[in-house]
């Protein structure tokens, strides 16, 4: 688990060396920050002395600039100090990327110092009463008054909630229907704790986050200037797209130091703990259980660190993202449930780390977008790709008498384009593709003409019966598949049949 990968620099070799280290030194402290449910001011303390909270942040700005890659090291290992890795996380997503992507010189000059000091945290504001999943959905609003803005609304689930110095939100700034429809309708902005108006509302008793504030914030007629706004007026929806993917890879990345840790936790306890005369460890059952946990603890950090480089190579990983953020949230609960089981009544305690684990996994699966989103942004991004989109066609392979994948040219290729044609060239797909349609470039691909052309074919093709269409909202033609009456107009019935070498002649009918 504590490789490093060959793509790392000796700077990040360095300071994974270094976070280790640190993390040993005050292991027990922050556990007993964690019995006492006291937030550890004093640890995130030393976190900002050692420069860890400037990881991500350029040189120039006081930082230690090594990029997403460096950020998931410590994320990893500051994870494994309870309540520390979520505050080090929170506080740099709070900001800092939406910040060097669309700060300007000044904003930048005026916040990434901050950020990369430690010398005040920061929390990150998109949940609202309304807003869930549906980040689009703002009510928070931002109305321009001379040179400030002036915000009104709620914000809730902010993870750091009261402890941070800064906030970074998302208002609306119009109610232009037309703008809505381009996510044009909300602005991003840093708010400052302190500011008349601003205050926490609410402390949330979480299933996780034991020591650590998550909460309520209002804005009641909270004034800021416009220095405080990032990006342009009416690209927030950009903004945040943006901080998405460093936030939700950074999220994921911190559950994979803690695999470690419960491994380590695994083989202790099962060496020590004799059952039916034997240690538990010599069980398969329990050999099986942490075999499983170590695959997915370092296929997790792999996928994790592959997710960085592309984001430090100037890529932007929607999916891979959305993967890293889903497969460690979803190891991390399938790890908490598998240690839990394998350690028995004891890991149904609190004093054995892996039901911590299981709890904070499940908050994990639903912060930063629900895993229920990861997988629709997987789909549907993924969906556009060409390496998924290549063109595959199925055709009638004589040598073999099964339809194979294939680059051939149609039989029907050349053929006038005439009703008759287009429907042997529908039905002979019935024979190839039983259960599926046919789209019009399908059938234009197999037999030539133009798009005019077949599409009055088709119409005509339906409405005498002989096949059906699926069209879509616009009432266009996007797939046909010939009908029972079709088939047998365009074939004989034995034209569609087919049976094994082996089959009996005796058994048809």
């Amino acid at each position: 688990m504590s490789e490093h990968f060959f793509w790392w620099t000796d700077e990040q070799k360095a300071i994974y060396k270094d976070v280790r280290q640190f993390v040993e030194e005050n292991y027990e402290e922050a556990e007993e920050y964690f019995w006492n449910t006291k937030f550890p001011w004093p640890l995130v303390k030393k976190v900002a002395e050692k420069g860890y909270f400037g990881v991500g942040v350029p040189k120039e700005f006081g930082g230690l600039e090594l990029g997403a890659t460096g950020s998931c090291i410590v994320a990893a290992q500051l994870g494994r100090l309870y309540a520390v890795g979520h505050v080090f996380t929170v506080s740099m997503l709070a900001g800092l990327e939406q910040i060097l992507r669309f700060g300007t010189d000044e904003q930048k000059q005026a916040w990434l110092p901050k950020i990369a000091s430690g010398e005040e945290l920061g929390a990150l504001c998109i949940t609202e009463p309304f807003a869930g999943s549906d980040a689009a959905n703002v009510f928070t609003s931002a109305i321009k008054e001379g040179d400030d803005w002036v915000l009104n609304g709620k914000k809730r689930f902010i993870t750091g909630a009261g402890v941070s110095d800064r906030y970074f939100i998302y208002a609306k700034t119009s109610d232009d229907k037309a703008l809505r429809k381009q996510y044009g309708h909300i602005t991003a902005f840093m708010v400052e704790k302190g500011r008349p108006g601003f205050s926490l509302e609410k402390i949330n008793p979480l299933i996780g986050f034991d020591n650590v504030p998550n909460g309520y914030i209002d804005f009641d007629h909270v004034r800021i200037p416009d220095s405080n706004r990032i990006g342009a007026v009416g690209n927030g929806w950009n903004v945040m797209m943006a901080g998405l993917n460093f936030e939700r890879l950074i999220g994921a990345a911190v559950f994979s130091g803690q695999f470690e840790d419960i491994i380590n936790l695994l083989f202790h306890f099962t060496k020590r703990r004799v059952q039916f005369n034997r240690t538990t460890n010599q069980f398969p059952g329990v050999q099986d259980g942490i075999a499983e946990i170590i695959t997915k603890a370092k296929v997790s950090r792999l996928y994790s660190y592959h997710c960085a480089k592309l984001l430090d190579d100037g890529k932007e990983p929607m999916v891979e993202a959305s993967i890293a953020k889903m497969i460690n949230t979803e190891y991390a609960r399938d790890i908490g449930l598998k240690a839990i089981q394998i350690l028995g009544g004891d890991g149904l305690t609190k004093f054995l780390p892996a039901e911590r684990l299981l709890r904070e996994a499940k908050i994990g699966e639903i912060v930063a977008g629900t895993n229920e989103v990861q997988k629709m942004i997987i789909y549907r991004f993924s969906a556009m790709l060409p390496i998924y989109n290549k063109t595959m066609r199925f055709r009638w392979n004589d040598n073999v008498n099964a339809p194979i994948i294939s680059k051939k040219e149609s039989k029907f290729k050349g053929l006038s384009i005439t009703d008759e044609n287009i429907l042997k060239v529908i039905a002979h797909d019935y024979k190839i593709n039983p259960g599926l349609y046919m789209t019009p470039d399908d059938v234009r691909e197999d037999i030539g003409g133009s798009r005019s052309d077949l599409r009055k074919i088709l119409e005509e093709l339906e409405t005498q019966g002989l096949i059906v269409t699926h069209r879509d909202r616009a009432g266009k033609i996007v797939l046909v598949k010939a009908t029972y009456i079709g088939l047998q107009k365009a074939f004989p019935k034995v034209y569609y049949q087919w049976f094994p070498d082996w089959y009996d002649n005796a058994d048809k009918f």
